[in-house]
């Protein structure tokens, strides 16, 4: 697999998470579940454009330059800025409520469930990009694809706060000791 065929792969897995998110976000009927996973899906988005901007800009120059990782520090680092702001603090204040409520139990263990999916979905690229490191011959490429480990981590810290979160209430709801050692 070529430089190519990995930003070809990685576009349809952005795509893919893009996808996953919105059909979660329009069954879901918690507004705050609804926020995180629209946030998420947004983010899929502009993880799509900027490769698209990294395939397309090494279609032309064939090889990865420095210019391509420091350009994707900066888009990383911005990325993070914007999650910062992004979080919403009402997910986990009001996630207990979900399961209190036994008409909104049914959506709360779906969406528990679309938390979970979501942070098989970050490994995997994480497992896939770092293969790409691994295998990548330039140093360039091989940096790049560290980079893209980086910007696959955040989402997956999130995605697992959100579902532990989530899994704590389901527990608890059920009387269930909850163990962070689970």
């Amino acid at each position: 697999m070529d430089d190519l065929d990995v930003l070809r792969q990685a576009i349809l897995n952005e795509v893919e998470g893009m996808a996953f998110y919105d059909l979660a976000a329009e069954r879901t009927s918690n507004p705050e579940v609804k926020e995180a996973l629209i946030f998420l899906k947004d983010q899929e988005a502009d993880h799509e454009k900027w490769l698209k901007n990294l395939f397309e800009r090494l279609l032309q120059k064939k090889t990865f330059e420095d210019e391509f990782v420091s350009w994707l520090d900066i888009q990383h680092k911005n990325q993070t800025e914007r999650e910062k702001k992004g979080k919403s603090p009402e997910l986990f204040a009001k996630a207990k409520e979900q399961f209190e409520d036994g008409k909104l139990f049914q959506t709360a263990t779906m969406d528990l469930a679309v938390f979970k999916v979501g942070t098989l979905m970050e490994q995997a690229a994480i497992d896939f990009y770092s293969q790409a490191a691994e295998k990548a011959i330039s140093p360039e490429a091989k940096a790049l694809y560290e980079r893209l480990v980086k910007w696959e981590k955040v989402h997956l810290n999130t995605l697992n706060e959100i579902h532990e979160t989530l899994t704590h209430h389901w527990l608890e709801n059920y009387e269930f000791f909850y163990s962070h050692d689970m």
